[in-house]
């Protein structure tokens, strides 16, 4: 081969290795057989290019033994309904499940085959009305609503779709809307939409006031506040928010010429929803703090830094107090001064959406709102200020909310009270603005005389009802079985048994949780029927109305009360006095005890007792009374003593199974066994 070909060939493999202008692709292995492997690529060549340890030459050996994929046995082997697959999140997936076990349990039933019944094109609308009669009469505790009814109607074409790579004719879509109309109206199927409330910041302060102040819930006040502000400024999902994590939040400062820089929350989440397996866009979103900002209590940034103090997010900037915050400056040669949080991958909060609507739901029984509250009350408020705000356009609005146009909002977040004064734009006056924001806010409805939790009697009639009792009954006989059988139900893990007793007892919690909270809404309906007629006719006889005691069976921590008078101070005149109040209110904040997961949770920590606990301990050996968990109490998750042995065993292997150490400063044990838990409180640290 002459020199202009291997310069030729050189050439072109350097241009397809490293230059992005050329992207054809270039046979390697047939061009290395022209040149050859074991002769020299030109003659003349140097002894030094013909050695076996020369680059050219480990080049063109490594392209000779590289292998060529099969593309056209791989296209072969592909199957068409599983390329053509789409992505659905898992909320989605498992819908998509259960309507294809109530499509195989109703073939089972009328003895055809589901899979060949679900291939018949076109779909009998006979076949489609008897089987969405049979899933609403079956899943009819569920299924209360026509829009519910459309979701599985979706749900099972979707499902024809990837198993049969068949569509629905147009004549079979329009039957459907008949088949559907006539389901409705047999089985009393809800039409109207549902109540949309929304929570504007004077709603958000009651419930602020009755979160710092409740000191009997397992909440954490400093999350929980926090995720509220986030949720009704920036408008973001309660996915998006929960899932935040150290690198999808920073504090900035920015130069203003006054004695400290301007601070500014920066909040990017990426946790976004998404369509069809695409994320929608994430923007970064600023809260700058409000100059003599009057209540603290609605600063985000004060809960922000005071969180991250709490979990030392700043050691390695080595901050560990507002103080030093608050004395940073930005240089001159800068315009702006960043401070990102250590480990970037951790979550900002310790809570689960899940947990997070169990809490809002509780804030919102004591705060005394009459519907049940959830993140995204606070969703629609934002998108109400938004869409009521001179300042912010519509495409901003639909960005923030990540819509695709302002239908969206019309349609899905629309007031159900228009918060605007129609008698005085037709009568030609002054707006009555706050007036109508009372009656359109959901403040109106708190009255905290309304029934929270159920009375001992009525426990005993939600524990009476016949659903609940079946399931006890089966419950009972599968325990007595493994009782029986294995002699205790740790010894019958892993068994078949094992398993369909915990179903059983699943089950029986399950009805027994239907029970409670069935009893708990007749009797929060019964209350908003009646009070408002005693209260009226008490009124009428000159009696003075009935009041709720708003004092606090448990007394809050010195930690809680400092905080709630920083929070709830006025603004102070001078921007050092404001300085200084917003230093003592982080520090304040930074006090305040995890909750009680992240306690449970730091009992099994490799790094031992957090210091505020070995600070109040000492070197003092911690005694308990009889059946008092040792752990528990010594990180302030719970004092009293169990009712009986069984419960105090059981909750030892529940909480504190792994291997650690005793708590106790002047005992740190090893402990291995729940057993061996057990029996060193009994023994070693028991009341003298």
């Amino acid at each position: 081969m002459d020199i202009s070909t291997m310069t030729q060939f050189r050439e072109q493999l350097h241009r397809h290795q490293y230059s992005d202008g050329d992207h054809r692709r270039y046979d390697i292995p047939e061009k290395h057989r022209e040149i050859g492997i074991d002769k020299p690529a030109y003659e003349g060549a140097d002894s030094d290019d013909n050695r076996s340890d020369s680059p050219e030459h480990e080049l063109c050996m490594n392209l000779g033994q590289s292998t060529q994929r099969d593309w056209l046995q791989e296209e072969r082997d592909l199957d068409d309904s599983i390329i053509q697959r789409r992505q659905y999140d898992d909320d989605t997936i498992r819908l998509q499940k259960r309507v294809w076990e109530l499509w195989c349990r109703f073939c089972a039933e009328t003895k055809r085959d589901a899979l060949e019944l679900l291939k018949a094109d076109p779909p009998s609308l006979k076949t489609l009305h008897t089987f969405f009669d049979y899933t609403v009469t079956t899943r009819r505790r569920y299924i209360k609503a026509a829009s519910t009814l459309q979701t599985y109607w979706n749900i099972w074409t979707q499902l024809r779709r990837e198993k049969t790579a068949l569509t629905i004719p147009s004549e079979v879509k329009n039957g459907m809307v008949g088949v559907r109309d006539q389901l409705t109206k047999k089985h009393k199927l809800r039409t109207e939409s549902k109540e949309k409330p929304i929570l504007r910041s004077e709603d958000v302060f009651e419930l602020l006031k009755v979160l710092w102040t409740t000191a009997t819930e397992p909440w954490d006040p400093v999350q929980l506040a926090l995720i509220i502000l986030l949720a009704g400024i920036t408008g973001q999902r309660p996915g998006a928010l929960v899932s935040l994590k150290h690198a999808d939040v920073a504090i900035t400062l920015f130069p203003t010429g006054r004695e400290r820089p301007h601070m500014v929350l920066e909040v990017k989440p990426r946790n976004t929803k998404g369509y069809r397996g695409k994320k929608k866009p994430c923007l970064e979103i600023g809260i700058p703090e409000v100059p003599s900002e009057p209540c603290l209590l609605f600063c985000p940034k004060t809960l922000f830094l005071g969180l991250l103090i709490r979990k030392s997010a700043f050691r390695h900037l080595h901050i560990s107090s507002a103080r030093q915050l608050y004395a940073l400056q930005v240089s001159k040669s800068a315009g702006s001064l960043t401070l990102h949080p250590a480990d970037p991958d951790a979550h900002l909060f310790d809570i689960s959406a899940r947990t997070l609507n169990s809490w809002l739901k509780r804030l919102g029984e004591i705060t005394g709102f009459d519907l049940p509250i959830t993140p995204y009350w606070l969703r629609r408020g934002a998108g109400e200020a938004a869409n009521s705000s001179c300042e912010i356009s519509e495409a901003q609005q639909n960005l923030l909310l990540q819509h695709a146009s302002g239908s969206v909002y019309q349609k899905n977040y629309r007031p159900d009270y228009l918060p605007v004064d129609f008698n005085a734009a037709w009568r030609q006056l002054k707006p009555q603005v706050m007036i109508i924001r009372m009656a359109s806010g959901q403040s109106r409805s708190i009255d905290r005389r309304r029934p929270i939790d159920l009375s001992g009697a009525e426990e005993i009639e939600a524990r009476a009802n016949l659903s609940v009792r079946r399931r006890l009954k089966c419950w009972l006989k599968y325990k007595q079985k493994i009782q029986r059988k294995h002699g205790t139900l740790a010894s019958a893990a892993g068994t078949p048994l094992y398993a369909e007793a915990m179903k059983q007892r699943t089950r029986y919690y399950t009805a027994l949780q239907a029970s409670r909270r069935e009893m708990k809404e007749k009797k929060r309906s019964r209350f908003n029927e009646e009070q408002p007629v005693q209260d009226v006719i008490r009124q009428v006889h000159g009696l003075p109305l009935e009041t709720y005691n708003v004092c606090d069976d448990v007394a809050l921590s010195q930690e809680r009360r400092k905080a709630i008078v920083i929070l709830f101070r006025f603004a102070p005149t001078s921007e050092q006095d404001e300085t200084n109040c917003r230093i003592a209110a982080v520090d304040a904040v930074s006090q305040i005890g995890p909750n009680l997961t992240s306690r449970l949770r730091a009992i099994h920590s490799s790094e031992g007792l957090p210091g505020w606990t070995a600070a109040g301990l000492g070197n003092k050996c911690v005694t308990i009374r009889p059946l008092e968990c040792l752990f528990c109490s010594i990180y302030g998750v719970r004092e009293k003593p169990f009712k009986s042995d069984f419960s105090f065993r059981r909750h030892i292997r529940r909480v504190h199974y792994a291997c650690t150490r005793c708590p106790d400063p002047a005992c740190h044990e090893p402990l291995n066994e729940w057993w061996e838990i057990a029996n060193h409180m009994r023994f070693y640290h028991k009341s003298p």
